[in-house]
């Protein structure tokens, strides 16, 4: 064989070995879809920016793929059947799931592990100014737009039932409660969001009400559906309508992962967004405002309830130096 074949066939065969290790590497990579929200929604970015921090992190390890989906009850469902690997959705339909109880008595979830605490969001209830309901009373028989298969509409309605407070609901979407409440077709309204846009553009036409809640009405929600009643207080200011700082109805925005993405894999994706934590509450309002930053302390401080998966345990009890509370614990 000529000297220069040989040094040809080397030269392939080294390069064989190289295409050959990038691709065992790639097919090595644990691949991860991370379930979002419909891409309108303002919170779909958080998930992008999550996903890209473990993209970022561990690029030959973890390889994460956001998908768009129609929304944290949907995300739940999902990640049971193992069609998404985890996603973002509200701490109290994440713990029903996983207890089996209130709307998921005889279709539980005992597959669902969380990650973290997540981060809180407000939840405004809204009446037109000339209804004169300013109590959460006064809107026993009131004419009120109601969200049917929305999360906030979920533990709104449930927080309603709870106190025994029966508006005249009229089911229609989100686009369609504004346009109701503006043209006077309701009186009432709820949206989730801290300075929501939605609201925004009411005052901008019309004047409102944002009726606060009591430590009294939580805890009676509470008494009925358990972990379901939490609550933030919202600083005056934040709308034309809030004159004072007052209590607002709230709900916890957490991701959940399937309890068989293995463990290693899960204690880095914690790790991976431990470390930009920072980072993405500076770029993202609902992270920030939420508190997304005290990952571990938002879930106890919340009552997470869904217990942590062994990974995302194991890296808390390697950083903070904690013990992880019994029912944060995942079963055997």
């Amino acid at each position: 064989m000529k000297r220069g074949s040989a040094f040809w066939l080397i030269a392939l065969g080294m390069a064989a070995m190289l295409l050959g290790a990038s691709a065992l590497d790639a097919a090595a990579a644990a691949k991860i879809k991370w379930g979002a929200t419909s891409v309108r929604s303002g919170l779909y970015a958080n998930t992008v920016a999550l996903g890209a921090a473990v993209n970022k992190a561990y690029p030959n390890e973890i390889q994460v793929t956001v998908v768009e989906t129609g929304g944290f009850v949907e995300n739940l469902a999902r990640i049971q059947k193992k069609s998404i690997q985890l996603g973002p959705a509200d701490g109290s339909a994440a713990y029903a799931a996983y207890k089996g109880i209130i709307d998921y008595k005889g279709k539980g979830m005992p597959d669902l592990r969380s990650l973290w605490g997540g981060y809180v969001t407000p939840i405004h209830i809204i009446t037109s100014k000339k209804s004169g309901v300013t109590t959460l009373e006064g809107l026993n028989g009131l004419s009120f737009a109601m969200n049917p298969g929305t999360t906030s509409g979920r533990v709104i309605e449930l927080f309603f039932d709870a106190l025994g407070i029966k508006p005249n609901y009229k089911m229609m979407g989100l686009a369609a409660s504004v346009d109701a409440m503006k043209a006077g077709v309701v009186d009432g309204w709820f949206k989730a969001g801290y300075k929501d846009a939605a609201i925004l553009d009411l005052e901008s036409t019309m004047d409102i009400n944002i009726i606060p809640i009591t430590k009294e009405s939580i805890e009676k929600m509470n008494q009925k559906y358990p972990r379901h009643g939490l609550s933030m207080t919202v600083p005056a200011g934040l709308f034309k309508a809030l004159t004072k700082d007052q209590l607002s109805f709230a709900y916890v925005v957490s991701d959940f992962v399937h309890k068989d993405v293995p463990e290693d894999v899960v204690y880095k994706i914690v790790k991976a967004v431990w470390d930009s934590r920072k980072e993405l509450v500076a770029n993202l309002t609902t992270l920030k405002e939420g508190r997304f930053d005290e990952m571990y302390q938002m879930a106890i401080e919340f009552g997470l309830g869904v217990p942590f998966h062994p990974g995302a345990a194991a890296f808390y009890r390697d950083t903070l130096k904690v013990t992880i509370p019994p029912d944060l614990v995942a079963p055997k």
